[in-house]
Parts: structure tokens; C-alpha cells; sequence
């Protein structure tokens, strides 16, 4: 009975640190995320995926974009930008509209993954190289960009 009593507020608390630790948003909306970048002062990660056929993109997001240290660290300096060509999944037609005008302006080749820093007014800083290299190190190639 005790260790049930003890267990319960450690699990609560478990689970407000990791939901608190997570929080860094995805946007699909590139309004949105302008809008939110000009107003938090931070820099924009616009990721160019294909979610459900492109395995560089599959590794990306399960090895970096989902990882504790890199959504606690975007939740402070990044506005997550995903500019996704799902095969599968449905777009909105918006959704769909959007991306495409995004790959025309910073991604006319299709490259797949294909990850930019974009600054408040939208302006290209750079592009930044997913080569399976570990969530840290992808952060500190980020940091090296950041005001």
C-alpha cells in the first residue's frame, strides 16, 4: 500500500516532465509559423519531407526531429516549419497548395529531406545536411547559425 501511494505522484510527475519537455510544436501552417517566428523572435527549421516513403526522412524525424533533447531545445530557439509530400497521407488542399508554393521558393530541385534555416522575414540562412549524424551534433550544427 505504500509503494502504491509513493508510485502514483512519481508517475504524475514523470509524465508532466515529459509532456513538459516535449511541447516544442511542428507547424503545417507556414502563416502560422512566420507569424509565430516574428513575434518570438526565432529562427524557422522548414523541413522538406516526404513522411511516409522517403527513408532519409523517416530517420530524420525518428532520430532528430523526435528526440527529447532536440524538441526541448527547438521549444527555445526554433519555430518547426514541415513542408510534408506524403504519398499515403491526405493533405487539406491548402495544406497541399502551401507546400508546394514552399518548394518552389526553397526547394524547386525536390530534394527530400531537405532542411533550411529561415530567418523572421523569411529569408534564407541555410541549408543544413542530415547525414545520420546524432541529435546533438544535428544541434550544434544549428546553434552555429543562430544569433
Amino acid at each position: 500500500m505504500v509503494l502504491r501511494s509513493l508510485l502514483i505522484p512519481f508517475l504524475s510527475l514523470t509524465l508532466i516532465f515529459a509532456v513538459d519537455h516535449c511541447n516544442a510544436q511542428v507547424n503545417e501552417d507556414a502563416a502560422t509559423a512566420f507569424h509565430a517566428a516574428s513575434e518570438l523572435d526565432k529562427t524557422i527549421l522548414l523541413v522538406f519531407a516526404g513522411s511516409d516513403w522517403c527513408a532519409g526522412c523517416i530517420r530524420l524525424e525518428k532520430d532528430i526531429l523526435s528526440k527529447p533533447d532536440f524538441l526541448e531545445f527547438a521549444n527555445k530557439k526554433l519555430i518547426v516549419l514541415k513542408a510534408d509530400f506524403p504519398q499515403r497521407r491526405k493533405l487539406t488542399p491548402g495544406i497541399r497548395e502551401q507546400n508546394a508554393q514552399l518548394a518552389e521558393m526553397y526547394n524547386p530541385n525536390g530534394i527530400f529531406p531537405y532542411v533550411l534555416l529561415l530567418d523572421a522575414e523569411e529569408a534564407v540562412i541555410t541549408s543544413l545536411v542530415y547525414n545520420n549524424q546524432s541529435s546533438s551534433q544535428f544541434i550544434e550544427e544549428i546553434k552555429y547559425y543562430l544569433p
